[in-house]
């Protein structure tokens, strides 16, 4: 299994927009706009250059998303400034979440969860983990809750029994510009066609089997 997100806050808003406008859909929300078309610029970006997928033609099935010629399987998630794809052989469903302050008691009593320990994090390891069941669209065989980044909960499901922690890959797209170890950045890119200098982006990657990546962006797995 591997995932990749971005950080909208490492790219210029001259990026974003330029990513944005690749994407022939239309929001009334300009953020929902952002949103989707960053979703679908990571699906294409690690179907192209990771998986060299020729043909990313998605299409709507069961009103989940898959590629129309790959038996690749993905799952897209966002929230606040994380942009998240999961890929996988199997059917998955990822889930990720800025854990914002919230009225947890009550949350905790309305879902009917345990008030001992009625706090952010353990309310988003509850709320992303059923969240990436429902795009699972089954039940889950294995899956896991983990710190993506301090203020960021995610999870991923998977129909299929294994252990997720030990087979997970975890890859950042990051802009050149924000480099600042380029002996960590791998020589993956994509270059639009229209503009070949505008969005190229560099792979930044955090393998979850070694514990020596996790203090660098603070990455916790259970």
């Amino acid at each position: 299994m591997d995932i990749f997100y971005l950080d909208m806050k490492n790219f210029s808003e001259s990026e974003l927009d330029g990513i944005t406008t690749q994407i022939d859909m239309a929001f009334n929300s300009p953020k929902r706009q952002r949103e989707y078309a960053l979703g679908r610029f990571v699906v294409n970006y690690a179907a192209q250059n990771f998986y060299k997928i020729k043909c990313t033609k998605i299409e709507i099935r069961d009103k989940k998303p898959y590629f129309s010629d790959s038996d690749l399987n993905f799952s897209i998630s966002h929230s606040k400034n994380i942009i998240l794809v999961a890929f996988d052989r199997f059917p998955v469903g990822a889930d990720v979440e800025f854990m914002r302050k919230r009225d947890y008691a009550k949350l905790f009593s309305y879902y009917e969860l345990s008030p001992a320990a009625s706090d952010a994090e353990t309310f988003y390891r509850f709320w992303t983990n059923y969240e990436a069941e429902i795009k699972l669209q089954s039940k889950p065989e294995s899956a896991l809750t983990m710190k993506l980044l301090p203020e960021f909960i995610l999870s991923v499901a998977s129909s299929q029994s294994f252990d997720i922690r030990t087979m997970l890959r975890i890859y950042e797209l990051k802009s050149p510009r924000a480099s600042t170890n380029p002996n960590e950045l791998m020589s993956l890119k994509l270059v639009n066609a229209s503009r070949p200098n505008e969005n190229t982006v560099v792979m930044h990657e955090i393998n979850t089997a070694s514990l020596e990546f996790f203090d660098p962006l603070n990455l916790k797995t259970e």
